[in-house]
């Protein structure tokens, strides 16, 4: 009876063994995927895309822009603007049509004023998300030293959740979700701070035929501001 009891608890034992371990994501040095993020991101300066950018302000839709991107030799991001609505003029047409003069100087100064403070936020957020999203490769690895990793779930499944923190700012986060195999972005959330409000970021990568993986689509949310920006990447060509 004594060697059956102690069989069953080193079944029990090796059972328990297997399952952490199956548990645990294989083969995914910090290292290695600090690389093969880093070689995904300098595969894509090959290409030339497109970007739609969608702003909300209040739940309206205020402004989509099509903007044509591409890396120059200097690996310097390029941005050509192709289509604009509303055209950035409109307004301006609207107030001369209407008696602008009878508004007068002062109002002009006013919105001037708040559109070019509203330019800023958005360069703000646009720089914020890129620290994340575009972050060097020594950094990067160093945050995924610090980094717990555990097995996707729901949508997810099949992926490796990776989860960071104090990765730009203290008290921020970064969760990945990556390819098992590949090494590569499946999801990204983050979550931060702009001039010490909160914001959040969801973004979801697609895979080209090639096998390079981009963002397909992110959203950005500034709910003190109530603005909501929505990019999605589209039409990728390997640039000539």
């Amino acid at each position: 009876m004594r060697v059956v009891k102690n069989h069953s608890r080193f079944v029990v034992v090796v059972l328990l063994i297997a399952v952490l371990v199956s548990a645990r994501p294989q083969g995914l040095d910090p290292a290695k995927v600090a690389a093969a993020i880093q070689g995904n991101a300098q595969a894509l300066k090959t290409f030339v895309w497109q970007q739609r950018m969608q702003l909300s302000l209040k739940g309206e839709t205020k402004k989509t822009t099509l903007t044509q991107m591409n890396y120059d030799v200097n690996g310097n991001l390029q941005k050509t603007q192709l289509s604009e609505d509303p055209p950035a003029d409109s307004g301006q047409q609207q107030q001369s049509s209407g008696g602008g003069r009878l508004r007068g100087r002062m109002k002009e100064k006013v919105v001037e004023k708040k559109t070019g403070e509203f330019k800023e936020m958005m360069q703000g957020l646009s720089a914020l998300v890129k620290s994340y999203t575009e972050m060097p490769h020594e950094q990067l690895q160093a945050a995924l030293k610090n980094a717990k990793f555990s097995q996707g779930s729901g949508d997810m499944g099949g992926s490796v959740q990776i989860a960071m923190s104090n990765v730009m700012q203290q008290g921020d986060s970064m969760t990945m979700w990556i390819d098992n195999n590949a090494m590569l972005f499946r999801r990204v959330a983050i979550t931060s701070s702009y001039e010490q409000k909160p914001v959040t970021v969801t973004a979801n990568y697609s895979m080209l035929p090639s096998g390079q993986v981009y963002m397909g689509e992110a959203i950005i949310n500034y709910p003190d501001k109530q603005v909501v920006v929505q990019l999605d990447n589209l039409n990728y060509q390997r640039s000539q």
